[in-house]
């Protein structure tokens, strides 16, 4: 494959500055909405009154709102995610796409691919999923949807799909990273997108590769935790330049503050790797 025509010229694209306004985006993942024992029905509705909290601007959905891709399950996960407020941004997951319930994602969530401009930030979402397969991929025609959303030339890109980008830590022996998962961080890095949402593994995380931050968003209600992460979101606020991501304990109702990080000059701090750090 040619990466040519997924680049574009760096007299022709500069990320420069996030909009001025503050913009909140929350970050959740992994729903997994059904009648047996993945969901946690009291869980979902504890996060979803702590997520309609923070009045975010977009609530950006990183796939697996269902386990098994059944009708039943989406007519459930649609009914409940109807008590969390505000603009959502759907992708979908490997569960959604078993049992052709990649026919039902499109009736009940709209589109799996799409760019959408809120203000100044164009959002990319794209589906990285494949019908009965829990590996993923995103091929060239995707690839070009992101050369697209680039080249809307927002002052900020966001872009979000289910599969992982990179190995995440603390989520057991490594699987499933989308096929051409090479191809796909070499378009992004090279036209500095800022920031990359993603889901899967069911446990947070963020790291900053070049000039791009990679989060994860870990699982919002579903019973299949990872030791003692529990079911987490993330709230992302964009102010001044920078983007700080916080996690969300929902059991315990806990925030903190893991990433810092200002695009536009470099600064960085990531607390997954050094505790010590304080974020303002």
């Amino acid at each position: 494959m040619s990466l040519s025509v997924c680049r574009i010229p760096a007299k022709n694209f500069k990320q420069t500055s996030i909009h001025k306004r503050h913009m909140r985006i929350a970050h959740i993942s992994d729903i997994h909405a059904n009648y047996g024992s993945d969901f946690n029905n009291q869980t979902f509705e504890k996060a979803a009154k702590l997520l309609n909290g923070f009045e975010a601007d977009l609530i950006f959905i990183s796939g697996d709102l269902t386990t098994d891709g059944l009708l039943r399950e989406y007519e459930f996960a649609s009914e409940k995610l109807a008590m969390i407020d505000g603009k959502k941004a759907i992708v979908p997951g490997n569960h959604d796409e078993k049992n052709l319930g990649y026919k039902l994602f499109p009736e009940f969530f709209g589109n799996t691919d799409f760019i959408r401009c809120e203000g100044n930030l164009t959002v990319v979402g794209l589906a990285t999923s494949e019908p009965d397969k829990d590996d993923g991929r995103l091929g060239r025609n995707r690839h070009r949807l992101i050369t697209r959303g680039i080249e809307k030339k927002k002052d900020f890109t966001l872009i979000g799909f289910h599969h992982h980008l990179v190995p995440i830590p603390n989520s057991g022996r490594e699987h499933n990273i989308i096929e051409d998962a090479g191809e796909t961080l070499d378009i992004i890095l090279r036209n500095d997108v800022p920031l990359v949402l993603m889901g899967h593994r069911h446990v947070p995380y963020a790291v900053k590769i070049h000039n791009t931050l990679l989060v994860n968003a870990g699982t919002f209600s579903c019973n299949r935790t990872r030791a003692h992460f529990g079911n987490t979101f993330n709230i992302i606020d964009f102010k001044n330049n920078t983007i700080i991501v916080t996690v969300i304990n929902v059991e315990k109702g806990k925030q903190e503050k893991m990433v810092k990080y200002n695009p536009h000059d470099g600064y960085y701090i990531n607390r997954y790797y050094d505790e010590k750090k304080r974020i303002d």
